[in-house]
């Protein structure tokens, strides 16, 4: 009993990726605030979230090249390669908050993580989605380029022609204006189609 508890809940948490990684863009924000993590609050109010069904998997690409850039970034100033140039332009990083920070003292590896700790969960997250999606086989198309019953039943009934199965998808959704503008002859036409 415990045992189907638990697969449950892991399947819940699996299907409730994409708003985890959402939460995660948000946590990347708060923790890391700069131009750097501003980035993905803008894009997931701006386009991710304004999608109908889920973003494309172009979207979640993009974020994943974008983020393991700021991972390599980050690296790079905890190896000390970019320290000096950071510490040189304190007073204007200061002003512009670009979200690199440099760390020094007894617990900088801890530090370090927890800096890097956003972007890496983000990473995790997308690639975690993008196998779900692969598994499902919604990675490269999203729900609403699927074809439903109804549709597979009119293009079974109009023998296979997609042409007709979409003038009756749009007559039926009473998106077809130009047939109310059209002469009498033309009605006609289109009855008989």
């Amino acid at each position: 009993m415990l045992a189907k508890l638990v697969e449950t809940l892991v399947y819940i948490g699996i299907s409730q990726v994409q708003n985890f990684i959402y939460l995660s863009f948000i946590f990347s924000m708060m923790q890391n605030s700069g131009l750097i993590s501003l980035v993905y609050p803008v894009s997931m109010f701006g386009y991710a979230l304004m999608e109908e069904v889920r973003p494309r998997n172009w979207y979640w690409a993009w974020i994943r090249t974008y983020t393991i850039g700021v991972l390599v970034a980050k690296f790079l100033i905890a190896l000390h390669l970019v320290r000096g140039l950071l510490e040189a332009n304190d007073d204007t990083l200061g002003y512009v908050k670009p979200g690199l920070h440099v760390y020094t003292g007894a617990h900088t590896m801890w530090e370090n993580v927890a800096y890097m700790a956003p972007e890496i969960l983000i990473t995790g997250l997308i690639m975690l989605n993008e196998i779900r999606l692969k598994l499902y086989g919604l990675y490269y198309v999203i729900e609403l380029d699927i074809e439903t019953v109804q549709e597979g039943i009119q293009r079974h009934l109009a023998k296979g022609d997609l042409d007709i199965v979409q003038l009756r998808k749009l007559q039926n959704a009473n998106m077809d204006i130009h047939r109310l503008f059209c002469g009498k002859e033309d009605q006609r036409k289109l009855k008989e189609e």
